[in-house]
């Protein structure tokens, strides 16, 4: 298993490819199914990463036989590091790979004097939540955000001190 940054216009698309399958499986048990496609095309579409990479975003796959089994996006803002998205493919859960990618960011973090992790994570996604709490993230405040088309995401803010 090997961790690697997107480069280039196919990265992107198998990316997005394994985003549309693991946002549908990961979102539906809190938002609608409306809500989801929504959001991948807002987020995760081929055109949305391209812009996301425009404002600084860097997206990593984790692959392991030029196999996709998760991606991550994250953004430098200020002294801390955005973890903006962290997807597993459902049958690669349980493989330490969220374990693999915090030791990534943590040293991605010191290369660029960064001191925190934070992410968004929506209330009612009660295993990822566990998953950060367990991981030594904190809950650092909480955020209402409207997303467009009348959806509200309903989000904890959390944090980890590298």
């Amino acid at each position: 298993m090997r961790i690697r940054e997107v480069c280039g216009e196919a990265d992107i698309r198998r990316m997005t490819e394994v985003a549309e399958i693991v946002w549908r499986e990961a979102n539906v048990a809190f938002c609608t199914p409306e809500q989801v496609e929504y959001m991948i095309e807002m987020f995760q579409s081929y055109e949305a990463v391209l812009g996301q990479l425009v404002h600084g975003y860097r997206y990593f796959l984790v692959e392991e036989a030029g196999e996709i089994l998760a991606y991550f996006g994250v953004q430098p803002q200020g002294e801390r590091l955005f973890l903006s998205k962290f997807y597993i493919l459902k049958e690669h859960r349980g493989k330490c790979i969220f374990s693999m990618g915090l030791d990534f960011m943590r040293e991605l973090c010191g290369e660029l004097h960064l001191d925190t992790i934070y992410l968004t994570v929506n209330k009612n996604n009660k295993h990822a939540c566990e998953v950060y709490l367990h991981k030594g993230f904190k809950i650092a405040e909480e955020a209402v955000a409207d997303i467009g088309c009348g959806f509200v995401m309903d989000d904890y803010i959390m944090e980890y001190d590298v």
